[in-house]
């Protein structure tokens, strides 16, 4: 058989063979009898990509499949209809074998869920409706994967957010759990992991109550029968999780609370897996974890005496590089919104706040400067920090860094010196930020969340878009390229 075959050279090049293409499978599709050896031809060139781009065959071969199958051409019980159910689950081989492709997985992820859809309501003899068995294909494709398929996952993502989609891949994932320890199959392990993450059953979803096909509706979600599915498959997790490496260890963590915690019938259980990890790690494990025990702490009333001390200690410079400090700034906000702190508590964080201002990045020292305002704000008594910047500098500062206890620090004592020298920072959004404190205190608190996003680059933007009310201009006409002769530099040297 000649197979199709058209040479890409340039875009003119590629157009061509896409009409060419097209006109082929338009001819298939209108032929009274499906033409199997031509078929096979269009199957064949996702073998032979060199031929036409893998993109442009897998779109074409969507487009005939879903007319074969609401014609019911594809049949599991006549001769011409296993042919072309042959051909079709080869195809459905070589899109999952793409799926891996990164430059390719887009394509093939909305093609196979497209197939699916169309499946789904034109049923292939003798199954019946939704064709789990190629989700489950999907996900083993994906979990076996030697590398991380983080494209093909964040495309699959997109379709779990329909409640059949999500349902499906929570029961099929039960069985798809890799059979060794998480600890002797890492790279599984964190495909598994991802996979899970992508499961979302918060109150957004499910309200929006979105199907991928339409004969879903007709079976409700059930929320009870999957958070029992979901609380099983944790349990499955957390047995398989011990003695994981750091990497993994934060990946459970970041599971747990952004798609499990919420779900659980007894969260009180993971009090000690998360009283280890707070304790044995630091950086974004400790932070993950500490968030987990304010989650117990808010809604199970669980009481923990050395959180405040915990969180005192993840500021420090090395924080600025995690990427999850916008995490650590959002509940440090949570954690000090209540006014019964004690004030020597509260006054340690002020001033590590203000101290790492001044060796921070631009965006963090705004972030920063406004989160000891709203402190400032929030206990007012003190506001004396204010009043002693002027008869205290670094020198005579009685605030111990070093202390890792807050409450020992001796802030209480100290002053806010650091904001004052803040107001000569180099950049003027920081400098303007700084100076709060000349005046009389803003009546409201700031709103940290639309800072906690912003980069450097943004910040530099908007200085480039601000208009300047003073401009500093060269008294004296150059007239060459020499420095002017009134400067300092020119008394003690010569430009040759």
């Amino acid at each position: 058989m000649k197979p199709l075959t058209v040479k890409v050279n340039d875009d003119t090049g590629k157009s061509l063979a896409k009409k060419k293409l097209q006109s082929k499978a338009n001819s298939l599709l209108n032929a009274e009898q499906v033409d199997i050896k031509t078929l096979k031809g269009f199957v064949q060139l996702l073998n032979t990509p060199d031929n036409m781009p893998a993109g442009e065959v897998m779109n074409t071969l969507e487009v005939i499949f879903k007319n074969l199958l609401k014609r019911k051409a594809i049949d599991g019980t006549e001769k011409q209809g296993l042919k072309i159910k042959k051909l079709y689950e080869e195809t459905w081989l070589l899109l999952i074998e793409n799926l891996l492709v990164d430059s390719q997985c887009s394509v093939a992820v909305k093609v196979c869920m497209q197939l699916i859809k169309v499946e789904a309501k034109h049923p292939i003899a003798p199954n019946k409706g939704w064709p789990t068995y190629w989700i489950r294909g999907m996900l083993e494709t994906l979990i076996n994967s030697d590398t991380t398929p983080t494209t093909a996952l964040a495309n699959y993502g997109k379709y779990c957010k329909n409640l059949d989609v999500l349902e499906i891949t929570l029961t099929q994932l039960k069985s798809l759990v890799p059979d060794e320890d998480f600890k002797d199959s890492p790279i599984k392990a964190m495909n598994f992991l991802s996979i899970v993450n992508l499961l979302d059953m918060g109150k957004s979803v499910l309200s929006t109550a979105d199907y991928h096909v339409e004969s879903a509706k007709k079976q409700t979600f059930n929320y009870e029968l999957n958070r029992k599915r979901l609380n099983n498959l944790w349990a499955t997790i957390m047995a398989k999780g011990n003695e994981v490496d750091e990497k993994l260890h934060r990946q459970i963590l970041v599971v747990l609370l952004e798609r499990v915690i919420n779900h659980l019938n007894d969260p009180i259980q993971l009090t000690d897996f998360l009283m280890d990890s707070l304790h044995q790690f630091d950086g974004p494990i400790a932070l993950l974890a500490l968030q987990g025990i304010f989650t117990l702490m808010q809604k199970q009333n669980i009481t923990y005496p050395d959180v405040y001390e915990k969180l005192y200690n993840m500021f420090y410079p090395r924080m600025f590089h995690n990427k999850y400090k916008a995490r650590l700034f959002y509940l440090a906000d949570i954690f000090l919104t209540s006014t019964h702190l004690p004030e020597n508590l509260v006054a340690a964080f002020v001033k590590r706040l203000a101290r790492l201002a001044l060796q921070s990045p631009t965006e963090d020292a705004v972030i920063m400067i406004r989160f000891v305002c709203n402190l400032l704000l929030r206990h007012t008594g003190l506001q004396k920090l204010i009043r002693a910047s002027h008869a205290v500098d670094e020198v005579s500062d009685p605030y111990n860094q070093t202390e890792t206890d807050p409450v020992k620090s001796e802030a209480i004592n100290s002053s806010l010196w650091e904001i004052t020298l803040l107001q000569k920072h180099v950049v003027p959004e920081v400098a303007n930020a700084a100076r709060f404190i000349n005046s009389s205190l803003p009546v409201m608190e700031f709103d940290l969340a639309p800072l906690l996003d912003r980069k450097e680059c943004n910040i530099f933007d908007d200085e480039l878009q601000s208009k300047a009310k003073q401009f500093a201009l060269n008294y004296e006409r150059p007239t060459n390229l020499a420095l002017p002769k009134n400067q300092f530099v020119t008394k003690y040297w010569d430009l040759i």
